[in-house]
């Protein structure tokens, strides 16, 4: 039997599948298996293209206006400088007088190029800056047309007061209220930051008195934090020292509480660091 669809001379008659074509088509068509078509036909699925056009390059910038000049085109396009040499004897004549030819093809199509796409960007600026005139008068136009009379006419009874009003800002009452507690809240603020910025001076001043400025005074802080001789305070961490790698084991809360309560002079630091807490608080500086 032939597999062909308009083949006539059939060898013999075979029995097909129930889910088979009418058409003797084999099982690697797509119309081996008959599928009901729509009434309304699908439509064609758009093609997918692959990858991205690049980016036209602007061949007519701001910078350079001078393009579709004479003078640029010249520069462009220059004529050959001397006129060549043909030797009657010379095998390349042919071929180099299709050389000149298409050097001045190319000249001709550089300068005809330029010019046809400097009047066709004019055309094209031109179409936009009068097809986006056009949007804006319309819709400046839509904007401010009045209102239909089958709309006046056929809309509910609402009291005109009530009505929107077309303004551009719409009505604030309480604004210079707002912008007065804005301002006294900027100037406020304004004056907290001033007034930690001077204490940052002021307590930049008191501990300045400390500050090592001098060569003499390094050497002496050297001298006093590390002594010629051992200290026999830095063997262990359990002796506080003077230097501040050997100060001993944190103190907890607990320590510090019966240190206050056993020992008067204890006690009495605790208070003078409040009445120079106090005072420094009453006076706006560091003490």
């Amino acid at each position: 039997m032939s597999l062909y669809r308009h083949c006539r001379t059939a060898a013999g008659q075979v029995r097909g599948f129930a889910t088979s074509s009418s058409l003797r088509v084999g099982p690697e068509s797509p119309n081996f298996i008959e599928i009901p078509k729509t009434i309304q036909p699908d439509l064609p699925s758009k093609p997918r293209v692959k990858g991205t056009l690049p980016v036209p390059r602007e061949l007519f910038p701001a910078r350079r206006r001078d393009k579709p000049s004479e003078a640029y085109l010249a520069a462009v396009t220059p004529e050959p400088t001397k006129e060549p040499e043909v030797q009657p004897d010379d095998p390349n004549v042919e071929y180099n007088e299709w050389r000149r030819k298409m050097a001045e093809t190319r000249r001709k199509n550089l300068r005809e190029g330029l010019l046809e796409l400097h009047e066709r960007k004019k055309k094209t600026d031109s179409f936009m800056v009068r097809r986006s005139m056009a949007k804006q008068f319309r819709r400046e136009r839509i904007l401010n047309q009045p209102e239909r009379e089958d709309e006046r006419l056929t809309r509910p009874s609402v009291v005109k007061a009530m009505q929107p009003t077309k303004s551009s800002v719409l009505p604030d009452p309480d604004r210079e209220e707002r912008l007065a507690r804005s301002k006294a809240l900027l100037e406020a603020k304004e004056a907290e930051k001033k007034a930690e910025r001077q204490d940052a001076i002021h307590t930049l001043y008191m501990n300045a008195r400390n500050f090592i400025t001098t060569e003499a005074q390094l050497a002496a802080e050297i001298e006093r934090v590390f002594p010629e001789g051992e200290n026999p305070a830095w063997r262990n961490d359990h002796q506080p020292g003077e230097n501040i790698w050997n100060l001993g084991v944190p103190p907890t809360i607990q320590s510090i509480v019966n240190d206050s309560k056993k020992s008067e002079a204890a006690r009495w630091d605790v208070i003078q660091g409040r009445v120079k807490k106090l005072a420094e608080e009453i006076t706006g500086g560091k003490l």
